[in-house]
């Protein structure tokens, strides 16, 4: 058995193992037949090539032919030298770290990458090395496979207009930054297009002058070349023929560094922390001259600027166009970031290449193989297993859930059976005990007040207790009513309102008309449903008592459908529901009423009488 590498596995055979498998392992066992069938065809391809090298160069001259057993050794002997220079020379660029869905990978080394499947979120992070003998001022990445062009990281350069007062204080600036590359940059400012710009800017309040400056202290990793010509402002209140800011220089010195780094256009200076670098372009044939800033070091930077007591006086709100032809190509010295977003599965390779000042190639270029394998769920054998588990589960889900359910339901009837159970002691235990005990009472009180020798005080008093019994066992009875489950029906629910209303009316001396149609015994209405109905329909005819005023109250039951309705009205004094201040009876009637999902409403006129109308739909059976 033999253990190779992935690096060493030729690219098809990694590619056949991603697409079969889904992954790359690290390192793969070959067993010895596998090796000389391999060893076979490597030999092969390796005969045929050089027999093919042969036959293309038959007229060369035979001094400069070699024989294919010396062709083969000196490929041999140039790859070892070759690879021996690359053992020895330093990269002059490394992947510094990848994030996958803002995460580090670990273990970033020369070798392959292998991100996990599927990944939301890709991040490379790569810059100079600085270790190599010279690492590149500039760089950008491609990622080989998966995109055609090459990105660098953006940072910015600057034009600026800012704007003094008349203590030549600087009161406002705008900012016209540059980035990237121009449009059409092709390495030179020779042939590279001149790109027109043109900015409309308004004078602020206080500002009487301005002045330019042309900069590349934007970020400090800022590197890269930016050049400005033909800057002019156009007709303005103060200077209606327009001014040009950059103004010709003549040709008064034949070498060109000294004039590209010494002379200055009139009214112009060079200025931060390396002047060296704002350079001076010629590009006309006479004296038109640009405004370079050629940026070499990432922790320094040039300034072309301008007399702050140039140009014409302003008037504030004034409008100023400004036209100019820039061209620029600009980049990071520090580090560079690419970010990627959901990598299909595949093999990649991020290629890393060394920039000049100028962003052309610099001869560097480093490389790393990356692999993303296939998604588990993108495989068949994983839709097979899944769909296989999913009907499994379904299947288990069905009968557990149908054994669950009647489980449940036989629970339900058994709590059910035993709370009818409970209720119905309840109500007979009140009814009996408790009942009887408040009767005799009762029946105690009214004696004491047919004695001949009881004091009228004694007599009222007793009459009091009396009435309050009474009171208490038609209370009791209410209650024995609503807790018995034999009354658990709408037949009984219209029977008992009925009762109560008309002891309600003969107490008050009122007559009481009903209109309460045959109500089916079918129609199950628990003992909360009619506790919350019967306390409503009672507090509406208390009202009634108390401040109707009335002679008669009518009450009648509807069914339709599902929705029963119950509406007590009067012929009384009637009041009006936007004056009259709302009462606690009101309240607790639409509490009630909200309870059981319904409605309780109120209509009433002065003179007219009220009418209440309860409204709720019924349980279902």
């Amino acid at each position: 058995m033999i253990v190779l590498q992935s690096e060493s596995i030729p690219l098809c055979l990694r590619t056949f193992m991603l697409k079969v498998f889904g992954v790359i392992p690290r390192y793969t066992a070959l067993p010895m037949w596998a090796v000389g069938v391999l060893t076979i065809a490597l030999s092969l391809t390796v005969a045929a090539a050089e027999q093919a090298g042969a036959d293309e160069s038959p007229g060369k001259s035979r001094a400069l032919e070699l024989t294919p057993k010396d062709a083969l050794v000196q490929n041999k002997l140039q790859s070892a030298e070759l690879y021996n220079g690359l053992l020895e020379a330093k990269p002059v660029l490394l992947l510094r770290s990848v994030e996958v869905n803002n995460h580090a990978l670990a273990g970033i080394s020369n070798e392959s990458l292998f991100l996990p499947a599927h990944p939301d979120t890709t991040t490379f992070i790569y810059g100079p090395n600085s270790s190599a003998s010279n690492p590149p001022l500039r760089f950008h990445c491609q990622l080989d496979g998966y995109e055609q062009g090459w990105h660098e990281r953006s940072v910015l350069m600057r034009m600026i207009i800012r704007f003094i007062d008349a203590n030549q204080r600087e009161i406002a600036e705008q900012v016209f930054a540059v980035m990237g590359e121009s449009p059409g940059w092709t390495g030179s400012f020779t042939d590279s297009p001149w790109i027109h710009r043109k900015e409309v800017v308004t004078v602020p309040a206080d500002a009487v002058r301005f002045w330019v400056v042309i900069s590349s202290a934007g970020p400090p990793e800022a590197v890269g070349v930016f050049a400005v010509r033909n800057l002019v402002l156009g007709p303005s209140r103060g200077n209606t023929n327009g001014f040009r800011i950059i103004p010709p220089v003549k040709l008064e010195d034949s070498n060109a560094m000294v004039e590209a780094t010494k002379v200055l256009p009139a009214g112009w200076d060079r200025g931060g922390l390396r002047p060296a670098n704002a350079r001076l372009l010629r590009y006309g044939p006479d004296s038109e001259v640009a405004l370079a800033i050629l940026d070499d070091h990432p922790k320094g930077h040039a300034d072309w600027n301008t007399a702050k007591i140039q140009g014409p006086e302003l008037a504030p709100g004034e409008k100023l166009t400004f036209e100019w032809e820039e061209i620029y190509s600009i980049g990071a010295a520090d580090f560079g970031k690419a970010d990627y977003s959901n990598l299909p599965a595949g093999l990649y390779r991020f290629r890393m290449e060394a920039l000049n000042l100028m962003g052309g190639p610099a001869g560097g270029s480093v490389s790393q193989l990356v692999t993303v394998p296939v998604a588990a769920w993108k495989t068949l054998w994983f839709w097979i297993a899944a769909g296989l588990a999913l009907f499994a589960i379904a299947a288990g889900s069905w009968r557990l859930s149908a054994w669950r359910r009647m489980k449940r339901q036989v629970q339900d009837l058994e709590r059910l059976r035993a709370l009818e159970q409970e209720r119905f002691r309840i109500a007979q235990n009140i009814h009996d005990d408790l009942g009887a005990r408040v009767t005799e009472i009762a029946l105690l009180s009214s004696a004491a007040q047919l004695k001949p020798n009881m004091s009228n005080e004694a007599r009222v008093e007793f009459g009091a207790v009396t009435r309050l019994t009474n009171e208490l066992v038609r209370a009791l009875y209410e209650t024995v009513w609503a807790v018995n489950p034999k009354n658990d029906h709408l037949d009984s629910l219209a029977s008992f309102v009925c009762q109560m209303a008309n002891q309600m009316c003969a107490q008050a001396q009122l007559r009481c008309r009903l209109e309460i149609p045959d109500m089916p015994v079918e129609i199950l209405v628990t003992s909360p449903i009619r506790h919350n109905v019967i306390m409503a329909v009672k507090e509406a005819i208390h009202n009634v008592i108390k401040h109707g005023r009335a002679s008669e109250i009518q009450i009648s039951i509807q069914q339709a459908g599902k929705v029963l309705t119950l509406q007590v009205s009067d012929n009384g004094c009637g009041f009006d529901p936007a004056v009259v201040v709302r009462g606690n009876g009101l309240d607790n009637m639409e509490r009630r009423l909200r309870s059981l999902q319904g409605s309780c409403s109120v209509i009433s006129r002065p003179g007219s009488g009220t009418k209440v109308i309860l409204e709720f739909p019924l349980p279902v059976s």
